[in-house]
């Protein structure tokens, strides 16, 4: 940041996921939560570094086919508890259906991040895949339905 501040431009790219949009991924609690942190700090520092002339995107894939969901990748409990049955489905599912099966194309997507680099104003989100956009708005339009139900209730907390 030092050498960007000093030339007043430049870019960050700050690797995300989806999951760090919507945390509608049953047993990847940890995981949604380390890129909810990613997302948050960006666009803070985004606000920050403005006023530098350095962009800030955040870029949020989907499901890309790389080794990502191997079981050389995924750490998953010694001792399972019953109870989160449908959490190991999930997981079972991840490991054995989706994995090498995902519909994004890696090279396709460092494309897309080369060709932004040439992009005058950036977007701060980046929602990188169909799968990424999809989850994006049905998050977007869930929590515009629950401000809409819960409007007058949550304004009215004013003095």
């Amino acid at each position: 940041m030092p050498q960007l501040r000093a030339q007043q431009s430049g870019r960050y790219y700050n690797i995300s996921s989806i999951g760090g949009f919507s945390g509608a991924f049953p047993g990847w609690g940890i995981y949604c939560a380390t890129k909810f942190a990613v997302q948050g700090l960006s666009e803070s520092f985004a606000a920050e570094s403005e006023a530098f002339g350095v962009k800030v995107t955040i870029v949020s894939p989907g499901y890309f086919r790389t080794d990502f969901l191997t079981d050389n990748s995924l750490g998953l409990p010694k001792q399972p508890i019953e109870a989160y049955q449908a959490v190991r489905t999930s997981q079972q599912m991840h490991r054995e259906q989706i994995n090498q099966a995902q519909p994004g194309d890696p090279e396709k997507a460092v494309q897309v991040l080369i060709d932004l680099s040439q992009v005058e104003n950036p977007p701060l989100h980046l929602f990188l895949g169909e799968d990424a956009y999809t989850t994006a708005e049905t998050k977007i339009q869930n929590v515009q339905k629950d401000m809409a139900d819960w409007r007058s209730v949550a304004t009215s907390t004013g003095f």
